[in-house]
């Protein structure tokens, strides 16, 4: 467990994703109180397809840009299907 202020989280972020993803939980502190934490997702645990779905179709212009692809014209799932048919390649 550690903590750590909204503020170095926010400048930080990718530390501290590789530590929840290491299997840390991380406390937030804002105004000397902690406000949240951040749990690591347990191995056994899949990802809610729909919830997914749902955060890709209003991401998905940035997600497109992120993965270096275009799109024009595609849905969130044909985006999905090719940034991880990218990263298999």
């Amino acid at each position: 467990m550690i903590t750590v202020t909204a503020k170095k989280l926010r400048t930080n972020l990718s530390e501290y994703l590789d530590r929840l993803q290491s299997g840390e939980e991380v406390f937030i502190i804002r105004h000397s109180e902690v406000v949240g934490s951040l749990r690591p997702v347990q191995n056994n645990i899949k990802g809610n397809g729909a919830a997914i779905a749902a955060m890709l179709n209003r991401n998905k212009k940035s997600f497109a840009l992120n993965k270096g692809l275009t799109d024009e014209n595609k849905t969130a799932k044909e985006l999905y299907s090719e940034a991880l048919d990218k990263r298999n390649s």
